[in-house]
């Protein structure tokens, strides 16, 4: 059901199954999917996908024009996965030119109020943003990422997969998988042992994860000799995981 009131670019593709409220705009080259409800007031801007079954509420602003002053108007994209809930007052900016020209967001993602996500981010899925959480551009997001409310992430930082940032939080480098990291400036405080044990991570796992930590907290070792270290712990995924994201770390990690 379309609103009366509601402003639909004439290229735009919108499902019949969608719902767009009333003053709500959608324009140029956006793609509205199933059973997705547009709020009241709501802007989808430009050259936008949204998935099937994602909700906007009122008096959110997404698909605009990246904050970056080079940027020529180009057609850049933004797409947003599905069963995602975008809350009110929330800001998602379409990519610069400067990667692939998408911003992205995953599957399962729960935005909370006044958050931020900047030009070409990558978000996960199953990632929980909380209020006044800003994303600065480029930052990359892992799945089952929580984000606590208030926290600023620097632009090109990387979050790893299953990580927890604490409210308040200032992250101005890479922050590992499955870390809770927190504070201003932030440390690594330890594993995300709560997240993990909710997402079904095994006793096993747990161990292997508690000797990784260990060893990557220890002052006493470079960054590329806690690497040679935790890569011996086990021959798992999620050391390997968390190994191989500290070697590709190009604006430094996080340590205590």
């Amino acid at each position: 059901m379309i609103d009366m009131s509601a402003q639909i670019s004439s290229d735009a593709v919108v499902a019949e199954s969608a719902q767009v409220e009333a003053g709500a705009f959608i324009g140029e080259g956006c793609i509205i999917g199933e059973n997705v409800r547009i709020g009241r007031n709501s802007i989808v801007e430009a050259y936008t996908e949204i998935g099937d079954n994602t909700l906007l509420s009122p008096n959110v602003h997404i698909g605009g024009a990246p904050q970056d002053i080079g940027f020529k108007n180009e057609a850049t994209r933004l797409i947003i996965g599905k069963n995602c809930t975008i809350r009110e007052f929330s800001t998602i900016h379409r990519a610069s030119t400067k990667e692939d020209w998408v911003t992205e967001i995953g599957d399962n993602c729960y935005i909370m109020a006044t958050s931020h996500i900047g030009h070409d981010c990558k978000v996960g899925n199953n990632v929980i943003i909380t209020s006044f959480v800003g994303l600065s551009g480029h930052v990359s997001v892992g799945d089952n990422v929580v984000f606590g409310g208030m926290a600023g992430i620097h632009q090109f930082v990387r979050i790893g997969k299953g990580a927890m940032i604490g409210g308040f939080s200032r992250i101005a480098k890479d922050v590992p998988p499955f870390c809770l990291a927190e504070g201003n400036p932030a440390k690594i405080h330890g594993l995300n042992s709560v997240g993990l044990r909710r997402s079904g991570f095994k006793k096993e796992q747990l161990s292997n994860l508690k000797k990784v930590m260990k060893i990557f907290l220890n002052k006493e070792y470079l960054l590329d000799d806690a690497v040679n270290e935790i890569v011996k712990v086990a021959d798992s995924a999620e050391v390997k995981e968390f190994a191989e994201f500290l070697k590709n770390s190009k604006r430094g990690v996080l340590r205590r």
